[in-house]
């Protein structure tokens, strides 16, 4: 506890030093789009948090490109996803649109906003990651292994702890997670993508091809660029259906 403390008081000793040093002219402010494909009967205040997260999450990738090239946040790497889906938990934002499409027995939940991104938003992503981490720490061998997920929804949050078992290489448990976290979002593709990075560790390509096929059908423009460049993985031909 005295280390987590510690570690605590100087990542706010950094958030001051990057709040004076970013300054006025370092907050992005940035419109960006996101949706959710609603199950039949699915909630609506679901959708609607889920699409919002999208939409952060992109404001916090694009500021993030420009404030890692100045030092103003680290250049995060094998934890970039859990900072960066905690960050956009900090971004304040308001909705310039919203609406519902549908398209026969489904219906996109779509909406538009204007983000206001700096550099603290980042930090106290970082202290939310450090305070998660502790805390999972504790966790007793069951606890671990059944993964229970929250049922307040807060994507953010959700998603950053599948990322943060991965850096841990609790690879079997993170796909336990994303197991149970598929049930409580089942049409984020963010969680797709997450079960094909799992897949891809754990050497079972194919199931990787199939997470990777779910998140294009989802709408991640990522994983269908995925599909059309890869050839092969390892001894699995990404040409064929994983039913041949």
């Amino acid at each position: 506890m005295r280390h987590f403390i510690v570690a605590t008081v100087l990542i706010l000793f950094s958030l001051n030093g990057l709040a004076s040093a970013a300054g006025e002219n370092d907050i992005f402010e940035i419109e960006t789009e996101g949706g959710y494909r609603m199950a039949s009967g699915g909630s609506v205040e679901l959708a609607k948090e889920v699409a919002l997260f999208s939409a952060k999450r992109k404001a916090v990738d694009l500021a993030g490109r420009y404030l890692s090239r100045r030092s103003l946040i680290k250049t995060y790497e094998l934890n970039r996803d859990e900072i960066y889906s905690l960050a956009a938990r900090e971004v304040q934002s308001r909705i310039l649109e919203e609406k519902r499409e549908a398209d026969g027995k489904t219906a996109t939940y779509r909406l538009k906003i204007r983000s206001r991104v700096q550099a603290s938003d980042f930090v106290k992503a970082e202290i939310e990651d450090a305070r998660q981490e502790k805390k999972e720490t504790h966790e007793s061998f069951y606890e671990e292994m059944e993964q229970r997920v929250a049922p307040e929804i807060d994507p953010g949050k959700d998603i950053a702890k599948a990322y943060r078992l991965l850096r841990e290489k609790k690879w079997r448990i993170t796909m336990i997670y994303l197991n149970h976290l598929e049930k409580k979002y089942p049409n984020w593709d963010s969680i797709q993508m997450a079960k094909a990075i799992t897949h891809y560790i754990l050497h079972e390509p194919e199931f990787m091809k199939a997470a990777l096929e779910a998140a294009c059908r989802l709408g991640n423009t990522m994983a269908c660029d995925d599909l059309r460049d890869l050839k092969k993985v390892n001894a699995h031909d990404f040409g064929l259906s994983i039913m041949q």
